[in-house]
């Protein structure tokens, strides 16, 4: 009798928050973090309109993508749970989430799969961790996953199922797996959907089913004004739900022996506030429940250089400061490598080398389907220091991959890559043999800028293409304006001389010639936006713009 006289009546609950949003001039959808843009990737388009007018839904909008706080804010505001000033924090929470491992004998590292199960097989395969019926075959190896496993796939659970099936293997046999935590899981948790695939909108309730109808009044408001294709992964997704549970069991940072693996980066103010203590922080924000139901996410997470959005290690030549801060964030750890995903790299995995001889790798190769359909590719790192990049081809010497220009900027389709050019001759040279040998003296490159980039690995059409478009690129406007531009004219052009062999990777790959890795790199999400929201424009608007080809005009 005293729980049910304690129980809030569903109505009741409901309108009363309306009215509390109502006084405090957000939405209930806000309040639990709603997405700005609910349908980017939704199932039904066709809702769209009868959206932007209710009250119960955020204003859906085509802005470039961005985080944002208030959401997270206001649900705080609301049911309690605000923390101020992040000086202030609460004490660590009592929750198993380590960051230090003993050196193993062997680590294998794989970075962003986002939905593709394929890929993610593959890397496992090429590295001999699973048999053909997908067990664990690994013996003692640390296999990492760097993070992103959600978002731009229809498979993402198939990915966390097979980790979660491996990972008892794994350790049976003396080995161990860990999945860190990327932005787009974080993203999922706050209810920012963005980059759903439709097909990935299903199979999230994993709750046991007990038959009971009482009714979860807090689950009840979360999914209010989401579509209901929506609720399921709504739920699943909130902090103590199945979903978030799951992730609840991934960490921010490792480090294993002197290797230090992140999603994007580690930065010294990471440092200094404690990188176990962070782990701790969001597996307790992640596993919700009535233990942790006061622990709020960590706000660090938010910023736009933390641990899983950091990109300043991942341009192809890291600046003079950002090399400094990786041997300080070493230095303090006693690390000797840093391992991250997060920022695709054209070249397939590689490395920057600090001065005094601190590595960083890049795994992000964009091998998802939903990115580049990008290489399939490992990094390996053994007990004695020799690291490898294990390929479908065979093993590369770490010498291979490691930098090969000076300089702030490089077109790295010139350098090294499976996906603009031909496999690279010093790859075949290697034989891809097991044994590492030590790299070749460095030779003088000329870093040379985009409009001069030679465009090998495309067809003649789009190296007409990259020409036309370098002639036309206007670069003072704006970087978001000029992308916009470039995009418009590609798709317009390919449409008009019916190209159906046009896929996002050449796209890409064709913008890198005009505007550079540098700025494509960090344009990432805009683009792959932007793409989508041109794709499905009328194109005829797009080519009633701006007219016919050069190649049409000359011939009319």
């Amino acid at each position: 009798m005293v729980r049910a006289t304690r129980q809030l009546p569903l109505w009741l609950a409901v309108c009363g928050t309306f009215l509390l949003a109502e006084k405090t001039s957000f939405t209930v959808v806000e309040a639990f973090n709603a997405p700005p843009i609910l349908l980017r990737a939704g199932r039904n388009p066709s809702l769209q309109p009868s959206f932007s007018g209710s009250p119960l839904f955020p204003v859906l909008s085509s802005a470039k993508p961005r985080r944002c706080r208030v959401g997270a804010v206001a649900s705080k505001a609301i049911f309690g749970n605000f923390l101020g000033n992040r000086d202030e924090r609460p004490p660590v929470p009592d929750i198993e989430a380590p960051f230090h491992y003993p050196a193993a004998e062997r680590i294998v590292a794989v970075g962003d799969v986002h939905g593709d199960v394929g890929a993610l097989l593959g890397c496992m395969e090429i590295a001999g961790l699973i048999d053909e019926q997908q067990n664990w075959i690994g013996g003692k190896t640390h296999f990492v996953q760097i993070g992103d496993i959600l978002d731009r796939g229809d498979e993402e659970k198939y990915c966390i199922d097979l980790l979660r099936k491996l990972r008892p293997q794994a350790e049976a046999a003396g080995g161990m797996i860990h999945v860190l935590i990327g932005n787009h899981e974080v993203m999922n948790v706050d209810l920012d959907f963005r980059y759903v695939t439709p097909g990935a909108w299903d199979d999230w309730d994993d709750r046991p089913k007990t038959g009971s109808m009482i009714v979860n009044v807090k689950e009840q408001l979360a999914t209010i004004g989401f579509p209901p294709y929506m609720k399921e992964r709504v739920t699943a997704f909130r902090p103590g739900g199945t979903a978030a549970r799951e992730l609840a069991r991934m960490r921010v940072a490792i480090q294993i022996g002197d290797t230090l693996l992140v999603h994007g980066g580690v930065r010294m103010k990471h440092v200094k506030y404690g990188l176990e203590r962070l782990n701790k922080e969001t597996a307790a924000w992640l596993k919700g429940g009535s233990r942790y139901k006061q622990v709020a996410k960590p706000e660090i997470l938010d910023d736009g250089d933390s641990p899983i959005w950091a990109r300043l290690y991942s341009v192809p030549q890291p600046k003079p400061k950002a090399q400094q801060e990786l041997e300080e964030v070493c230095q303090a750890l006693g690390a000797r490598r840093m391992v991250v995903g997060h920022t695709p790299q054209l070249r397939g995995i590689n490395s920057a080398v600090s001065p005094r001889g601190f590595e960083v790798w890049r795994t992000d190769t964009g091998m998802s389907q939903g990115m580049m359909a990008g290489p399939l590719e490992a990094l390996e790192v053994l007990a004695d220091g020799r690291v490898h990049v294990l390929t479908e081809a065979g093993v590369v010497p770490a010498a291979m991959r490691a930098p090969e220009v000076t300089g702030d900027v490089i077109d790295v389709c010139d350098v090294d890559t499976g996906i603009c050019t031909p496999l690279p001759e010093e790859v075949e040279a290697i034989q891809f043999t097991q044994q590492s040998e030590p790299a070749p003296p460095a030779q003088g490159v000329r870093v040379r800028p985009p409009e001069e980039a030679p465009v090998n690995g495309l067809s003649d059409v789009n190296k007409m293409e990259v020409e036309t478009l370098r002639a036309m690129d206007d670069k003072t406007l704006g970087i978001e304006e000029r992308i916009s531009f470039l995009l418009e004219r590609m798709i317009a052009d390919a449409v008009q001389r019916k190209d159906d062999a046009l896929s996002r990777r050449i796209v890409r790959s064709m913008l890198v010639k005009v505007v550079g890795t540098e700025v494509v790199s960090e344009y990432d999400e805009y683009i792959a936006a932007e793409v989508q929201r041109i794709i499905s424009m009328d194109v005829d608007q797009i080519q009633a713009r701006y007219g016919p080809l050069p190649s049409e005009a000359a011939r009319n």
